[in-house]
């Protein structure tokens, strides 16, 4: 319509032009260069500028309709792309939830091949994919995702997860310090960051995770939270000793007692460290440790500590000024029956443990180490009874420990358990008494 206006236009000016050329025949000589002239009416010279001006006028019109009919078809041909992507989208979903995620996967490329930038689908593909265990393939998808909207930090964390399924720790920690760079401070980012840290084996990493976190929640900090942050703060401790900063490590190992007297490993380690430069103090920081927590690993490397340094006397002295402070104790009484049992004091161990069968007479632990002790007296038809009253008890003379987290048990002690990796877990196991039966007369 604008091009028919001004071609109506056009004609009424070169109408209107030649009337006037009518009145005015003067000419006028127009060089085309320094050599070439033509003579021309006024009235042509002006149509002749009138004519070129119109005629771009004209052009440019003509372009530009063109670009906008252009921009016009690409605008409605990316839209039906994009609806005939979201349709298959919509159906991949459809198929995800019914379990066939192959077909999804499929219709899913399909989509992605007509509008790459599908961000639901991408996330919807790196979902399918990673149920089916194809957790490369839901790393991919989920790197285009990133690159479609480097703000989704969502994203970031299902990178996290997946790189951890394939044993990628590095790629893992990459993902999550970009979330940690993006915003500065993230909770969630810096725990994961921590986890990452404890699964390799990076404790001072994960001390200052753990750190980090601590500060940000403050006082609103959980038991879990500060359990976790005595640990770490163990483990450091353990580096600094093992990198011969042993004045720094023993600092840290007096402060955890001080905030966390239960802690039984910073006993043990500190102990240790002590052995070397005072065995008097080595023996009361244990001695202390049980009875801070009356846990029985005391016992047991206090035995080991004065029997290795040729000190049995000592050690029945510590069991006996305990036994006074803790007359009912059930652990002190077995312990000490079963280090004369280790002595080879079998009457006094006997003894003993017949003493301690008054505080708790159903345990398995009692009746295993009585029927030895009857065994070595040459007492078969006792120790026969006391074999039987700890049936299903296996033919061991150490007491087992279990964890308290996940039930794991073991004979040896250790500050950490391997099974779940908890921390201070492991107490002694004297087994429960329902396993245990009544003594026949034979």
């Amino acid at each position: 319509m604008a091009i028919r206006l001004l071609f109506l236009f056009f004609v009424i000016i070169l109408v209107a032009f030649y009337y006037i050329s009518m009145l005015n025949g003067h000419r006028v000589p127009f060089y085309f260069s320094s050599t070439s002239l033509v003579d021309l009416t006024i009235y042509q010279l002006v149509i002749l500028s009138f004519s070129f001006g119109a005629a771009m006028v004209i052009l440019g019109t003509l372009v530009n309709d063109i670009t906008v009919a252009s921009r016009t078809w690409r605008e409605r041909r990316e839209r039906h792309r994009r609806k005939t992507a979201q349709d298959r989208a919509m159906k991949a979903a459809e198929l995800v939830q019914r379990g066939m995620l192959s077909e999804a996967v499929a219709e899913l490329t399909r989509s992605l091949s007509v509008y790459k930038e599908d961000r639901e689908a991408l996330e919807l593909l790196a979902s399918a994919h990673e149920e089916m265990g194809n957790n490369l393939e839901a790393a991919k998808a989920l790197t285009k995702v990133k690159q479609v909207d480097p703000s989704h930090l969502s994203v970031y964390f299902r990178l996290a997860a997946i790189y951890r399924k394939m044993n990628d720790p590095e790629a893992a920690l990459a993902a999550l310090k970009a979330v940690e760079a993006t915003e500065g401070e993230n909770p969630r980012a810096w725990k994961e960051i921590r986890d990452i840290h404890i699964a390799r084996g990076d404790m001072v990493s994960a001390y200052a995770e753990q750190k980090k976190l601590m500060r940000h929640k403050g006082k609103n900090a959980t038991s879990e939270d500060n359990a976790l942050f005595i640990a770490l703060r163990y483990e450091k401790a353990i580096v600094r000793m093992k990198a011969g900063k042993v004045d720094d490590a023993e600092r840290r190992l007096r402060d955890i007692l001080k905030d966390e007297p239960t802690f039984c490993p910073a006993y043990t380690a500190l102990s240790e460290h002590m052995r070397s430069r005072d065995l008097d103090e080595a023996t009361e920081i244990l001695i202390h440790g049980f009875r801070a927590t009356h846990n029985p690993v005391f016992l047991i490397r206090l035995e080991d500590l004065c029997i290795e340094t040729e000190r049995p006397q000592s050690m029945i002295r510590i069991y006996s000024n305990l036994q006074q402070e803790f007359s009912a104790d059930y652990d002190v009484n077995i312990f000490m029956g079963k280090f004369f049992l280790r002595l080879e004091m079998i009457d006094e161990g006997l003894e003993q443990f017949l003493k301690t069968e008054t505080l708790e007479p159903d345990r398995e632990s009692l009746h295993i180490l009585l029927a030895e002790a009857f065994r070595r007296r040459s007492r078969f038809e006792s120790a026969c009874k006391h074999y039987q009253r700890a049936y299903g008890y296996k033919r061991r003379y150490l007491i087992p420990f279990r964890c308290n987290a996940c039930g794991s048990s073991t004979i040896k002690w250790t500050h950490r358990c391997p099974d779940c990796g908890g921390w201070n877990s492991y107490t002694i196991d004297h087994g429960n008494s329902s396993y245990a039966i009544t003594a026949t007369v034979r």
